[in-house]
């Protein structure tokens, strides 16, 4: 009977303890990259605000089947639903399922005639669940190199 209560107050500490050191991380999260593009608005544009030209510089969207409707794509189990655009910016609402939503951000700034910075961003919001807390630091990680990859596929593709 012992050993089971030293169990239980155990995994109670335990938890409180991961629970207390999630506190600590921050409730949004953004992963950003930039890269800069001698192209001109409007094909920057191209490329970037209308989802059913992603194929021709986003990986996963040429190896996977997409379907389109309106401005939503369905990829595998995400779901990327085009929610601004403007002349200089896009913004999507990016569903991944097993994961808080993220906005997704994509604008193209003037650098100088001809040339402009393209800046993508992923923002999330995570409740204070230590699990998601935590899985926000492997965001940086796995989404910034993707991005850097992907940003690297567009400028090869603009020119």
């Amino acid at each position: 009977m012992k050993l089971v209560k030293l169990f239980f107050i155990s995994v109670l500490v335990l938890a409180s303890i991961i629970t207390a050191i999630s506190t600590l991380f921050p409730s949004t999260v953004v992963v950003s990259r930039a890269i800069e593009v001698n192209a001109q608005s409007d094909k920057i544009a191209y490329y970037v605000a209308d989802l059913n030209h992603w194929n021709e510089w986003m990986t996963e969207w040429k190896e996977n089947k997409v379907v389109f409707q309106n401005d939503t794509a369905y990829i595998g189990t995400q779901k990327i639903h085009i929610a601004q655009k403007t002349d200089s910016s896009v913004q999507f609402n990016w569903i991944a399922t097993g994961q808080a939503p993220y906005l997704v951000t994509i604008e193209w700034l003037p650098l100088q005639e001809g040339t402009y910075v393209v800046h993508w961003s992923f923002e999330q919001h995570v409740k204070w669940y230590p699990w998601e807390k935590f899985q926000t630091l492997l965001n940086e990680k796995l989404l910034g190199g993707k991005m850097e990859l992907e940003l690297q596929h567009l400028q090869a593709a603009i020119h």
